[in-house]
């Protein structure tokens, strides 16, 4: 009797779990399916402009007009850097043909016609010795022929240059592990140190600092911001402990996002405290206001042996206290991510892979 009662128990433990199972396949299928169509949030059109049809991978884009934009690539074959320009608003790319032989790292156009794009040089030298030098391409009439500089006091890769509204220039310096952001007057000619600090240091490439009118918030070790005005004074140290930082929206200076893996906070305080506004990995694509914004949202990922998250656009007319998410997901939307840009109000270009995406408010 026992015999046949621990039998039966057995058959249906097995029934059941081939039913969970087969519930379980079906499940990972719906959400593992690959989709490549981008959705918007409701409120907002999404449209493909145009793609740039090159066999790499781009690593940022900036427009300096409606019309003309620049985007540094990395080739897939040697990592070289190769620079793609179009005058039509994104819609076709030329591709300029540089020819230099270095590996990208950050791009800035002050205009259409003056650029820098820093790059990491192991011309000669083996790794990991090739920092003993600091090198730029600069070129002077919107990409069509470029300069070698080498600074020869400096060493180490400039991360994010950026120019300020009066024209000067930053760039973080990066060398090893340790970080200095660098000033100069005169479009790259010759740099300053700007500030210097054992607290320095950042350990992903898509933030180092951001420029909000008269201030300047860097990256620092153990989930710290550190705030300073253009001279290079100290404001304060805002603690988040939290780190890598991804990402940081400065939308003023009371109101702050910072995106990390796998959460985004927000202060409203100027960084005395934080609130979690999502708690899973994402992107900013950034905000028109503090109360309205836009983000690339993680839902969920995939148990295959090739990384596959399930991703969407939101938006938020709350400062990111609710999320208005777009119907479908897209595969791998976050990590094929570049960087954003603010066109007009309500209107913000994405490049994922290499396409440029418009959002737009309806």
């Amino acid at each position: 009797m026992k015999k046949s009662i621990l039998i039966l128990l057995s058959l249906i433990a097995f029934i059941s779990c081939n039913k969970n199972d087969a519930n379980s396949i079906k499940h990972h299928k719906e959400v593992c399916d690959f989709k490549s169509e981008i959705m918007a949030p409701e409120g907002y059109d999404v449209n493909t402009i145009g793609s740039i049809d090159f066999n790499g991978s781009v690593q940022s884009f900036q427009f300096v007009s409606k019309q003309i934009g620049f985007a540094m690539l990395r080739n897939s074959v040697g990592g070289y850097v190769e620079v793609f320009k179009t005058i039509d608003g994104g819609i076709s790319w030329t591709n300029l043909n540089i020819g230099i032989m270095q590996h990208p790292r950050s791009m800035i156009f002050k205009d259409e016609n003056f650029g820098i794009i820093t790059v990491l040089d192991v011309t000669g030298c083996p790794p990991p010795n090739c920092q003993n030098k600091c090198v730029v391409l600069k070129t002077e009439n919107g990409g069509l022929n470029w300069e070698e500089v080498n600074y020869e006091e400096l060493k180490g890769a400039f991360y994010h240059p950026k120019f300020d509204s009066e024209g000067n220039l930053y760039a973080n310096l990066n060398l090893d592990s340790k970080s200095v952001l660098m000033k100069s007057i005169d479009d790259g000619q010759t740099w300053d140190t700007l500030f210097s600090s054992p607290d320095l240091g950042f350990t992903l490439v898509t933030f180092s600092f951001e420029i909000f009118q008269d201030r300047i918030f860097i990256s620092a070790k153990d989930g710290k911001l550190i705030e300073l005005d253009k001279n290079g004074n100290l404001i304060k140290i805002i603690s988040i402990n939290k780190s890598p930082i991804w990402d940081v929206e400065i939308i003023d200076t009371n109101n702050i996002v910072v995106v990390f893996s796998g959460e985004v906070l927000k202060s409203t305080n100027g960084g005395d405290t934080w609130q979690t506004i999502y708690n899973e990995s994402a992107r900013m694509i950034g905000f028109d206001s503090v109360n309205k914004g836009l983000m690339i949202l993680q839902k969920s990922s995939c148990p295959t042996d090739v990384f596959q998250a399930n991703d969407l656009i939101a938006s938020t007319v709350n400062g990111g206290l609710n999320w208005q998410e777009s119907q479908e997901t897209t595969t791998n939307l976050g990590t094929s991510f570049r960087n954003s840009q603010k066109m007009d109000a309500g209107i913000w270009y994405i490049m994922t892979g290499n396409t440029l995406i418009e959002i737009k408010e309806k």
